[in-house]
């Protein structure tokens, strides 16, 4: 083979390796020193003990208890499992994610909520500040956020979805009850002027106290359903006055193994509304009247 072909056959050996290292490991190389620093991947959200999420002027401030989130400055109000679970899942993802940048110009941020118009986060270790920036609206594709550094200019879209788990107009939890309605097997009716409990033996539901008497499954099933899956329609200002609570006038207990759920119904607010809690809880929620009628028994309307 001659000198000038052998010459050739390097240059062609030169530039495929050339071609490799440009398409392979020099372009990945590339893209990662352009882009965007995430300044959330340096995160680590099992170390934040307390969040601070400000939204239309509104500052709410999470701690950390547990496995659960409290609301600060509130009874015994935690934030929504589900709600925390989204927002812990964000977390996850965006540590592995590239920040795309959207904008470099202040005025824009209007337009991705980035600005005082979005929703300011602060994540925290104790009174250590481990993020500061703004969630801002989700993008056109519907999966991914704009968000910004407080004090920036640069607005970045990153496939995460934070701002339906940050966009909450109220952070407690409404549930009254989430339990196994299967574990339910006695419920207790007891009113000023009436008590009476039914059983759920073998065959089905039937009356117990204070005497024998049939009842129809179905009617009893949509209480049960009541007192293992409620939430209530409003959380009211936390003020007992005027609730009608400490009459009595509902009280309704389910139990069963390892399982008792007991509500207290009290007097209807100015909207036609119905203060309720929890026996083993001061929390005071609203529910609705079809919500109380269906608790509001006499032993006629089970048979």
């Amino acid at each position: 083979m001659s000198k000038k072909n052998l010459l050739l056959g390097g240059v062609l050996v030169i530039l495929i390796i050339l071609a490799y290292l440009y398409q392979g490991p020099l372009n990945t190389w590339k893209e990662m020193f352009l882009s965007p620093r995430n300044f959330l991947a340096k995160v680590d959200f099992k170390e934040v003990n307390k969040i601070e999420v400000t939204n239309n002027g509104v500052t709410t401030v999470l701690e950390k208890r547990d496995l659960d989130w409290k609301v600060s400055d509130t009874k015994d109000f935690y934030v929504k499992r589900t709600v925390a679970d989204s927002i812990a899942r964000a977390f996850e993802e965006i540590g592995n994610l590239k920040l795309e940048l959207a904008s470099e110009n202040k005025d824009k941020m209007k337009d991705f909520q980035t600005d005082e118009s979005g929703i300011a986060v602060k994540l925290l270790m104790g009174d250590e500040l481990k993020a500061d920036f703004i969630v801002g609206k989700l993008a056109s594709d519907y999966l991914s956020t704009y968000i910004a550094k407080v004090n920036s200019d640069k607005t970045y879209s990153v496939k995460a979805n934070l701002f339906i788990p940050f966009n909450q107009s109220d952070w407690r939890d409404n549930t009254i009850f989430a339990s196994d309605k299967t574990a339910i097997n006695k419920i207790r009716f007891q009113y000023p002027t009436r008590e009476f409990t039914v059983t759920k033996g073998e065959t089905g539901w039937s009356g117990t106290i204070p005497y024998l008497f049939s009842v129809d499954d179905e009617k009893v099933e949509e209480v049960v359903e009541i007192m293992s899956n409620l939430e209530a329609i409003k959380i009211p200002v936390q003020d007992f006055s005027n609730t009608g609570l400490e009459k009595n006038l509902i009280i309704v207990q389910a139990t069963g193994e390892n399982f008792d759920n007991t509500i207290m119904v009290g007097e209807a607010d100015e909207e036609g509304l119905y203060y309720a809690k929890r026996a083993n809880s001061d929390n005071i929620y609203l529910i609705t009247e079809k919500q109380r009628k269906v608790l509001n028994k006499i032993i006629s309307e089970l048979e």
